[in-house]
């Protein structure tokens, strides 16, 4: 994914790619020119080249000469520091007199206003499993989006890896780009805990929240005792399916076995007290009252929420990405 423009802009796009609203994909598709400032314009932030128009010119600028066309065609590359090289841009399109207005009208404006987030966008609850004997189980978007309302906006949001992972890409807010830490360059499940446990090192000042699936979370457990040791108060978001459920969306609809891939039901929120957590098992939003509590009290230890999400969907994201595989 890539950041189009700065928050509090009300021309912001926010993220180009998978994570892209439809209001943000829309107007990008229908851009005539697209500029990937030190950005390498690969199939993820482009949807698989979904998301530049047919017609669109694309320019690219990179400090590295070799990145320029290295995952897409463009119509011009240009070697220099992203920020030094708009500057430029903006001096010569001024010695012109060069001015247009382009998307910077108050409709775009207001239709980024009340449609630029996730949040905003309608959506309708998965339906309950068949097979859910244990309880009711909470969307994953419905869970995000009432953590995302109760959570103090100075937060550092840490992303493992699996089909969950959009959820709290696309619901969770953060207040600038070191806020949002994602895993994926590695490509590899069991990272996101680890990786939380340093930025809430780094940042004492903002609340860290882990987002993990249940896959990712088993394998990390023991790093639990370290966030406890160290008495962080970091929050750890467990977007449990009993499955590395990216695995189940891709391989079961062809007919392979998933029984190495899906899990028995586990008691998470019971393992993070047993390294001295704070916790909670979460199936419906008013669960998260006891998320409430634990942000209201010292945050002197670390808090598990089992989130029992339902999980007969794959995330539609996920889907996008399957595409090119």
């Amino acid at each position: 994914m890539q950041r189009v423009g700065e928050p509090g802009d009300p021309f912001a796009l926010d993220v180009s790619g998978g994570f892209a609203t439809p209001a943000a994909a829309d107007l990008i598709r229908r851009a005539d020119l697209v500029v990937g400032w030190g950005c390498s314009l690969t199939m993820w932030t482009t949807r698989h080249g979904a998301l530049i128009g047919a017609d669109a010119k694309v320019v690219q600028v990179d400090v590295d000469a070799r990145a320029l066309g290295a995952h897409r065609p463009v119509d011009l590359g240009l070697i220099g520091d992203a920020a030094e090289t708009a500057r430029a841009v903006l001096a010569e399109l001024a010695q012109r007199g060069h001015t247009a207005t382009g998307y910077r009208t108050p409709e775009v404006a207001e239709r980024l206003a009340r449609e630029g987030r996730w949040q905003d966008v309608p959506y309708e609850e998965h339906p309950a499993a068949e097979d859910d004997a244990g309880g009711p189980r909470i969307d994953p978007r419905t869970l995000t989006i009432a953590l995302d309302r109760m959570l103090p906006r100075e937060r550092t949001v840490a992303v493992d890896s699996g089909n969950f992972m959009g959820y709290p890409a696309m619901f969770l807010d953060v207040p600038d780009g070191d806020g949002l830490v994602f895993t994926q360059a590695f490509q590899s499940v069991g990272l996101g805990l680890a990786t939380a446990i340093g930025a809430a090192v780094a940042r004492p000042d903002r609340l860290t929240v882990a987002a993990l699936g249940d896959g990712g979370a088993l394998m990390a457990a023991p790093e639990l005792e370290t966030a406890v040791r160290l008495g962080l108060g970091l929050l750890v978001v467990v977007y449990d399916d009993e499955a590395y459920g990216a695995e189940v969306h891709h391989f079961g609809p062809g007919g392979h076995p998933l029984d190495t891939v899906t899990f028995p039901p586990a008691d998470l929120a019971a393992i993070g007290r047993g390294f001295g957590c704070a916790a909670a098992t979460v199936r419906r939003a008013d669960d998260l009252a006891a998320v409430a509590d634990w942000l209201a009290g010292p945050r002197d230890r670390p808090m598990v929420v089992d989130a029992k999400v339902t999980r007969n969907r794959p995330a539609w994201w996920l889907a996008e990405a399957f595409r090119g595989h």
